[in-house]
């Protein structure tokens, strides 16, 4: 091609593309070659002590309000860029309430879980139910189900709570409604009422609506199977003595788009390193050890924690945990694992 018909192809291009922009379209021609460079969510820890500071001047200063409705603390990813979430496909949060503090019923159509870290006399109302949150309890919101938290004891509360709104805005599907003629949903079921009727034993039309139902798993059943499952030593290579949350109304995950799991290393007990597909946030319930992380099999980072410390362990990153300590460590994670699961797009490699 000689000069002159270089020039005239590359103002006929030009010409094309601005066109096809004009009308708000784009070629496939136009896109650069090669994969499209996308903010990478990175391995991170977050500090319970540098955290839990910021949290509670936060309930000094910042108020419950129209503004407000949630005391959270979001944890992101990659600071020096646009901030991203600890998962793309759903956010991780503590969240803070203040002694007499309470928190308007509303709904959303994104779901979340909240595990109870500190704080006693809290309960959420959840459809009605009045569900205390110990430490170490787990509380599933799901889609659009009312839920409203007051804090009826004299010191601050706080949860760790994963919410799939990132997920719920992606897919244009974001909406937020108040509880109607009153600040709080009126109590009308006594705490466990969901997850009793949702057990093995059931009586036919025991709870109204399709669901998925709101429920509690308490920390004392959660803690006891552990105990049980390792006297017996059911271990997992990877995971250690593991335990899912199943949804009781159906056997499948925590919810649709999220999957819980409490997992107990012995001490000094290092697992094999795997990888697999999805994002996981994970939550130190107990105790302290490592994480060794990497894109390649050197695991060449290492994010040591500590109790009440957060973590992520980004999808397909190779990973590992070690207990350093000479105590059990307990800890609790969020994955996005279900939305895999449901487009089979899971896998795992070790």
């Amino acid at each position: 091609m000689s000069k002159a018909e270089s020039d005239n192809h590359r103002q006929r291009l030009q010409a094309l593309n601005a066109d096809v922009q004009s009308r708000s379209l784009r070629g496939a021609w136009q896109r650069e070659r090669g994969n499209p460079k996308q903010e990478e969510i990175r391995p991170a820890l977050w500090r319970w002590s540098e955290m839990a500071p910021l949290l509670l001047e936060a309930g000094e200063l910042a108020p419950l309000d129209d503004v407000m409705r949630m005391r959270t603390l979001h944890m992101t990813n990659s600071p020096d860029t646009i901030p991203l979430g600890a998962a793309r496909t759903f956010a991780a949060m503590l969240q803070h309430v203040n002694g007499g503090e309470v928190t308007d019923s509303h709904r959303h159509t994104a779901t979340s879980v909240y595990l109870a870290i500190q704080g006693s006399g809290i309960y959420t109302t959840a459809e009605g139910e009045q569900q205390f949150m110990e430490p170490g309890d787990l509380l599933t919101q799901p889609s659009w189900t009312w839920h409203g938290t007051t804090n009826t004891g004299s010191a601050p509360a706080i949860w760790f709570t994963a919410m799939d709104s990132s997920l719920m805005q992606y897919l244009d599907n974001w909406e937020n409604e108040r509880y109607p003629n009153s600040f709080s949903e009126p109590i009308t079921k006594p705490d466990g009422f969901h997850l009793s009727r949702l057990g093995a034993l059931r009586a036919p039309g025991a709870l109204a609506g399709p669901g998925p139902f709101p429920v509690k798993y308490r920390w004392a059943d959660t803690y006891r199977t552990l105990q049980e499952l390792a006297a017996a030593e059911v271990r997992d290579p990877f995971d250690g003595i593991v335990l899912e949350y199943r949804n009781p109304q159906d056997g499948g995950p925590t919810t649709a788009t999220m999957s819980c799991r409490m997992q107990l290393l012995r001490p000094g007990e290092a697992t094999q390193a795997h990888r697999h597909t999805g994002n996981t946030v994970y939550h130190v319930v107990r105790g302290q050890g490592m994480t060794k992380i990497g894109r390649s099999r050197a695991l060449e980072t290492d994010l040591a924690w500590s109790e009440r410390d957060c973590f992520n362990v980004p999808t397909w990153h190779w990973h590992s945990l070690v207990n350093t300590a000479a105590e059990d460590v307990i800890l609790f994670s969020v994955s996005d694992r279900p939305l895999f699961d449901a487009l089979r797009l899971y896998r795992e490699e070790s």
